[in-house]
């Protein structure tokens, strides 16, 4: 296998390209490029050079991981029969996925040659330091889980309408429809097309080009944090602390327990009802009772939110066999003896008598005589508290 010399075309046209480069690319009679529309290949199509693009790999292609390795195993074939160079815009370390399964390919040889990058005009345009924290993501596999609404955000290879819209989309699940987001273009050592809109809006009349990039400035309101799980944690904290509030800072995990009885009770209550306001609202009183047992478990220093977290993800992944494994379930009862033999690994005694069980049953007993407004319980009640009254 021959090597694949890969060379960043930088950011902008052919002021701004490195001396070394430019000679590199006058002296090339054959250059394999990622895509023609970029100002070097602009200003160097008069010289005699043959220029081989991946441009019609975009077009026959749905998903851009399947462009990717297209041309990866394209420039890998032709590497076969001599030393090719492969030109990228940008720096080719920097959000370029060709170069990545490149470099992490063991039956191909790869130097890298690197361009200017558009990160530091990038962060001049829109006058942000990356000291105060950023994070930089592929506008073509955007996921929601992967952002960091606390840091700046930088979405690369937003090239075109179609890509803008799913971004939007995806940001919509983090951010507010308002939040102002820039949409910048040709970043050129401080000079660019720098356009801010609401982030609802960014994706109408979106111009076509491989030079634009999206910047979403962090969120600085504490209330379009309000859907953070971080920042519920830091507000129990702050209730169980010294100088938090006198009711919870004296809780213990025993005083707490008839709460959890009385939130499953109402959200059983609007369950019933199917109304849906009033379940958020009571699962949100359910969720507070285990973030405030994780907090004062986190006062105490004998756990903390985290540890619940890892252990009910790894124990829904571990008794899953049959989605997240090899395992295969074909009814209830392949599933339950699955989840049984999942629960004897774990050390799990299946034959004890289960009092939770037990207790569960009493209580939707209970709750059903009272729920259906039961008139003999209410009688016998009433005569209780007849009884004790004149006691």
């Amino acid at each position: 296998m021959n090597k694949i010399t890969i060379i960043g075309l930088g950011n902008y046209g052919i002021d701004e390209l490195p001396l070394g480069i430019y000679k590199k690319l006058l002296n090339a009679k054959k250059i394999y490029v990622r895509t023609l529309m970029h100002p070097v290949i602009e200003d160097l199509k008069e010289e005699s050079i043959e220029w081989i693009s991946f441009d019609e790999v975009y077009q026959n292609n749905d998903a851009f991981s399947n462009v990717y390795q297209t041309i990866v195993d394209q420039l890998k074939a032709a590497a076969k029969n001599e030393d090719i160079i492969y030109a990228v815009p940008g720096h080719p370390m920097i959000a370029e996925t060709t170069t990545e399964l490149l470099i992490h390919d063991d039956t191909v040889k790869v130097e890298v040659i690197g361009g200017k990058s558009f990160i530091d005009d990038m962060f001049t345009a829109v006058q942000y330091d990356p000291n105060n924290g950023f994070h930089m993501l592929d506008g073509t596999d955007l996921k929601q889980e992967t952002i960091n609404v606390r840091l700046g955000l930088i979405v690369t290879q937003v090239y075109d309408q179609m890509v803008a819209s799913d971004v939007k989309v995806t940001l919509l699940e983090k951010y507010p429809p308002e939040h102002q987001v820039a949409i910048v273009t040709g970043a050129k050592s401080g000079i660019a097309k720098v356009e801010w809109c609401p982030l609802y809006e960014m994706d109408y009349a979106f111009e076509l080009s491989n030079l634009t990039s999206l910047y979403v400035p962090k969120v600085t309101e504490e209330k379009d944090l309000y859907g953070d799980f971080d920042l519920l944690n830091q507000v129990m904290d702050k209730l169980v602390s010294e100088d938090g509030c006198p009711f919870d800072r004296v809780q213990t995990h025993e005083s707490l327990k008839r709460y959890l009885i009385e939130e499953s009770y109402e959200l059983m209550e609007a369950i019933d009802h199917q109304d849906d306001l009033h379940i958020i609202e009571e699962l949100g009183d359910l969720l507070l009772q285990v973030v405030l047992h994780a907090a004062i478990g986190k006062k105490e220093m004998m756990f903390d939110i985290k540890e619940i977290v890892v252990g009910i993800t790894d124990k829904m992944i571990r008794r899953h066999p049959h989605v997240f494994g090899d395992a295969k379930v074909g009814n209830i009862d392949e599933l339950m003896t699955v989840w049984n033999k999942e629960k004897e690994n774990e050390g799990k005694d299946l034959t004890r008598v289960k009092q939770e069980k037990i207790f569960a049953d009493v209580f939707l007993k209970l709750y059903d005589l009272v729920n259906n407004e039961n008139k003999t319980l209410k009688m016998a009640l009433k005569e209780v508290e007849g009884e004790l009254d004149e006691a």
